[in-house]
């Protein structure tokens, strides 16, 4: 029998990146990763901490994307929980657009397999 699942959900860290404490370039990633897979905006918040930081949230239908830097470290945490039909990775190119990041590592999972 052929696996199968509802969604695939890469955990991505963002490693030494100058470019994780400005909310607008945040809030323009992450339309702009909507626009790439399709999907509607349902909400979209991005809280900017002091001094230095942000949290990220993004919903769409049956989908999210939440972020959480530490610009002090040149670090972001972000998760990218996509419904079955979309690829995930295909966002990866905007990450290294936007955070320019000297590395990325990312944990790819399947979620619900039956």
């Amino acid at each position: 029998m052929e696996k199968e699942y509802l969604a695939k959900h890469l955990m991505i860290e963002i490693i030494n990146s100058s470019y994780l404490n400005d909310a607008e370039l945040m809030k323009d990633f992450l339309t702009n990763t909507a626009h790439l897979f399709g999907s509607e905006i349902l909400v979209l918040k991005v809280h900017q901490f002091h001094p230095h930081g942000l949290s990220a949230l993004m919903i769409m239908p049956e989908s999210h994307i939440a972020v959480h830097t530490w610009p002090e470290y040149q670090f972001a945490s972000m998760d990218i929980f996509l419904k079955a039909s979309s690829e995930p990775s295909q966002s990866l190119p905007l990450i290294k657009k936007y955070f320019h990041p000297e590395d990325v590592k990312i944990v790819e999972i399947e979620r619900g397999i039956n």
